[in-house]
């Protein structure tokens, strides 16, 4: 069972890679001339996915260096090596950057970075998760992965955590916010439950969905937490 301690340990270096993400943002965002807004539009379009897909595979390789640290400090039976999965955000990332962007035409053009920033270290720390979340789907002695929130997470955060409960099936996404700093962590206890069939509806890709189904989910996602609050 990996600890509260060993938890926040990937946490930590989750933050770190987001860290570095705004950091190298901010300094091209400096070396841009914000009087040619098409042009830094262009310029933003080449820059961020890159940026996004090198730190995501750097994330990647952390948690893949966490998960075989916890894997033996576990002593989980049989082989396996984590295996790293970086998704391939490049839609996602140029779609974030052509919406910011808008505020490059107008009084506040700064608007553009601070939105690109959230979503530019949420893609990125989606290399982190994702190679636990594959990896536990892999590991012949995994029984699913658990999210761990940040002390004061929102209501949201919270609930997807489960109360405890892993997340067995492997269409199951990781749902999260721009500033989100919860970490997806394997479980190797046979005995641990799994999370409410709800969660992993709420847990969705909204990403994909037509306006009028993003609707549909946020609706669902609102009863969920009252429900939660419970």
């Amino acid at each position: 069972m990996v600890s509260r301690a060993q938890a926040e340990r990937l946490r930590k270096a989750q933050i770190g890679i987001r860290t570095l993400v705004e950091r190298d943002l901010e300094a091209f965002w400096a070396s841009l001339d914000l009087a040619r807004p098409e042009r830094v539009r262009d310029e933003l379009l080449d820059f961020v996915p890159v940026l996004v897909q090198a730190y995501g595979e750097s994330a990647a390789a952390l948690a893949a260096d966490w998960y075989d640290e916890m894997r033996a400090a576990a002593r989980a039976p049989g082989r396996f090596t984590a295996d790293m999965d970086v998704p391939d955000e490049t839609e996602a990332v140029e779609a974030t950057v052509r919406r910011a962007s808008a505020a490059l035409f107008t009084d506040t053009p700064a608007d553009a970075l601070v939105a690109i920033q959230s979503k530019a270290g949420k893609y990125a720390l989606n290399g982190a998760r994702q190679t636990v979340m594959h990896s536990t789907a892999h590991d012949p002695a995994a029984s699913g992965w658990k999210r761990v929130t940040r002390s004061g997470a929102c209501r949201f955060c919270r609930m997807l955590e489960g109360r405890g409960g892993v997340y067995k099936e492997s269409t199951a996404h990781f749902a999260s916010h721009g500033d989100c700093n919860c970490a997806a962590v394997p479980s190797w206890d046979r005995r641990a439950p799994e999370v409410d069939v709800r969660l992993y509806e709420a847990s969705k890709r909204t990403s994909r969905m037509t306006p009028a189904q993003r609707e549909r989910h946020n609706a669902q996602m609102r009863s969920y937490l009252e429900a939660y609050d419970d």
